[in-house]
């Protein structure tokens, strides 16, 4: 499953924090990751094979690296930061995720915390004055982070207590997998629709931010801004432009 560029047949994550995205409606938090890898300016450490992903390779998604190339579930790490950031190409073949699932927790299990993103079709918030945010966290995160997630400025988060996250993907399932191996982990998700996601993409970075600036440091320490780098592969998003040769 784990395909390393050193060779290596094990991954150190001991003291790191893992982002995990699930494959969620439109794809709000693989574009999160990806923001997240670009501006952080990531280093792509290898790939994950499974049945479970459908083979995709092309080239390379960020302009910080413009020799590598991407496959199905790629690997990029912060060595400075402890950071690792998971991203997914291609959507998982049903009948193989349990399969994928269980071996990707035992192999995240040595981290130090596990942070999961996701989003939720936005007509499933009920309350339309309700925060478009909700996370679940397992006791021992919120044991590790009480300050943070006590924050007056979290307020608008929402617990979320339910069985289902609609339109979230596998991310429930992973939770409580994670968990299950105690874990530390929390589950970010944001009310969002199909579509353009790129802003709900940069406002669930914000989000998380907001929570881990201890190793994100996505402010410019002279003046405090919070500075995102757009990856070259967003030129993209949508497809090519309509050629003029069909008119």
């Amino acid at each position: 499953m784990l395909f390393l560029k050193n060779k290596a047949k094990t991954l150190d994550i001991a003291d790191y924090t893992v982002i995990l995205p699930s494959i969620c409606v439109g794809n709000a938090a693989q574009l999160a990751c990806d923001l997240l890898i670009a501006s952080k300016k990531l280093q792509r450490i290898g790939s994950l094979f499974h049945p479970c992903l459908i083979p995709v390779y092309g080239p390379s998604a960020y302009q910080h690296e413009p020799e590598e190339r991407v496959a199905s579930c790629e690997l990029y790490t912060s060595v400075e930061d402890k950071l690792l950031v998971i991203q997914f190409r291609a959507p998982l073949i049903a009948r193989h995720t349990n399969d994928f699932q269980k071996q990707l927790v035992e192999l995240l299990q040595p981290a130090r915390r596990v942070i999961i993103l996701s989003g939720s079709f936005g007509f499933e918030r009920r309350i339309m004055e309700d925060s478009p945010w909700a996370y679940r966290a397992s006791d021992n995160f919120k044991e590790a982070h009480a300050a943070q997630l006590g924050n007056a400025s979290l307020v608008k988060w929402k617990e979320h207590t339910g069985e289902h996250i609609f339109g979230g993907g596998n991310a429930l399932q992973l939770f409580k997998a994670f968990d299950q191996l105690k874990v530390p982990v929390m589950l970010l998700f944001r009310y969002l629709l199909e579509g353009d996601n790129s802003t709900d993409a940069s406002l669930i970075v914000r989000e998380l931010n907001e929570l881990c600036e201890d190793f994100l440091q996505l402010r410019n320490g002279g003046d405090g801004k919070f500075k995102l780098t757009v990856p070259k592969s967003w030129n993209l998003l949508f497809g090519n432009e309509v050629t003029e040769l069909l008119f």
